[in-house]
């Protein structure tokens, strides 16, 4: 596990594992960077990536990006999240550390 989000009363175990990514990029047709800056469509597929071992399918990951939204939880919030469990995972340094 790579990080926990909590969404719709619940904590949800996010893993990002190689396969994770690469079926998100083959199903997005962009790599992982390009994701990280496509706006929702971006945020969408990285929460759907995450949540692939919990059977959600991309659907259900906007959908459940609308609830969070609607409940008052904002974009920095959850990007930031999704951010720290990529950089748990690996795929990324903190910022100002070099790889």
């Amino acid at each position: 596990m790579n990080g926990v989000m909590v969404m719709d009363g619940r904590e949800w175990p996010l893993r990002f594992s190689v396969n994770h990514v690469c079926a998100m990029e083959e199903a997005e047709g962009m790599p992982l960077p390009s994701l990280l800056n496509s706006g929702m469509r971006g945020l969408r597929a990285l929460l759907w990536c995450g949540l692939m071992d919990e059977h959600i399918t991309r659907q259900q990951a906007g959908e459940m990006l609308q609830r969070y939204f609607s409940a008052g939880g904002s974009v920095k919030e959850i990007s930031r999240c999704l951010s720290d469990a990529l950089m748990d995972a690996g795929y990324f340094s903190p910022p100002g550390e070099e790889i």
